[in-house]
């Protein structure tokens, strides 16, 4: 009986051993920390450079006629809220402006739409000389809407960033029409995936900006490009040294549009490119 308790005991002291000795099998691991996605960003900011005759800016001390820089109008890459890229009042024929946009669209490649909507055309009041214009019919000068939006003409062009339209440049002009026909055209294209006016082909890269210069005139806007000095925007080299490139004729405008007014909005879309290559502003909201 003794022998069989030894034994017994034996055999739970071996096990003992046994189960102590199961770490020393061999082991490896491997730990892999930190991992993370991260959402790239479509982060569209915009500038405008803006220039105007001083008689038509706001505020501005002691006019004399002349081409001057627009505070008003004016201001440094941000996300657009109260900004405005036409501000300017007491128009007369012949006066005319000229603006450049930067575009950056953030991180990522990016479609870019632009479209003009008016959302007031405004005859204010009938004055003799604007109701002379036209006395076949009844209602004031003709028309139940204001006229301005049919005599402020604009030119939209790529520019290099100097605010002056070049010689190479005029090729690239891509609106020259009257203001009523800008927010007649509904959605513009800038890049989509049906063509690209800032590039030959293909969405608006990541970290990169594109200027686009647009002039407008009270008359007859017409292309008077300057010799492309390759400098791109120095400021040295814009406006006020060299003149637009273009030239407004006001000598056709006749009475009409005395004391209209108009007002609208500009609105500029992207839209990610990756994964989307269908895109079209059509499509954009």
């Amino acid at each position: 009986m003794k022998k069989i308790l030894l034994s017994l005991g034996m055999i739970v002291f071996v096990g003992a051993v046994a189960a102590g000795a199961t770490g020393a099998f061999f082991n490896d691991t491997e730990t892999s920390t930190g991992n993370t996605f991260a959402a790239g960003d479509i982060d569209l900011k915009i500038d405008n450079e803006s220039y105007a005759i001083d008689y038509t800016i706001p505020g501005y001390e002691n006019p004399t006629g002349l081409l001057a820089v627009s505070t008003s109008t004016s201001w440094g890459l941000k996300d657009l809220t109260v900004e405005k890229f036409f501000n300017f009042t007491d128009l007369k024929p012949g006066d005319f402006g000229e603006d450049t946009i930067s575009i950056n669209v953030g991180s990522n490649d990016a479609w870019v739409c632009a479209a003009a909507n008016i959302t007031s055309d405004n005859d204010n009041s009938i004055i003799e000389p604007e109701d002379e214009v036209n006395t076949t019919l009844n209602d004031g000068d003709g028309t139940t809407n204001g006229d301005l939006d049919s005599a402020l003409r604009f030119a939209f062009w790529v520019d290099d960033g100097d605010n002056v339209l070049e010689d190479d440049e005029v090729a690239s002009i891509f609106i020259n029409g009257t203001l009523a026909d800008m927010g007649a055209a509904g959605q513009i294209a800038l890049a989509d995936s049906a063509g690209s006016i800032l590039l030959n082909d293909g969405p608006i890269p990541g970290d990169s900006t594109f200027y686009i210069a647009k002039a407008w005139c009270f008359g007859n806007l017409t292309p008077a490009a300057v010799t492309q000095d390759f400098s791109g925007k120095t400021g040295t080299n814009g406006p006020l040294d060299r003149g637009t490139g273009v030239s407004c004729d006001g000598s056709g405008e006749s009475n009409i549009a005395q004391t209209d007014s108009v007002t609208g909005d500009i609105t500029f879309y992207a839209e990610q490119a990756r994964n989307n290559s269908k895109f079209t502003c059509q499509l954009a909201v």
